[in-house]
């Protein structure tokens, strides 16, 4: 009994190192949705991104986001007040 909860306590530790990539591209991961084009909309509100081509996501700190990684869609990124905070591809 003891080594069930001892194994069970072990597993869950292992589970908390791994972090969620929420569908970020790697650091080094190549413009493949052509995201530097549009950084001049960061600051701006988030109707300024109906103009964005698809695929798009926009989501906000507190929406869930897949894991997915879809180098040909653009991340919008909002704040708390909707305005974008960051574009990237994923």
């Amino acid at each position: 009994m003891k080594y069930t909860i001892l194994a069970a306590l072990m597993l869950a530790g292992c589970g908390a190192a791994i972090a969620p990539t929420a569908g970020r591209a790697p650091a080094n991961a190549p413009d493949t949705c052509n995201a530097v084009a549009y950084q001049g909309l960061i600051g701006s509100d988030a109707a300024s991104s109906l103009a964005l081509p698809e695929p798009k996501r926009l989501y906000g700190p507190n929406d869930a986001v897949t894991t997915d990684f879809n180098p040909a869609r653009l991340n919008v990124q909002l704040d708390e007040i909707d305005n974008i905070v960051a574009i990237t591809c994923g």
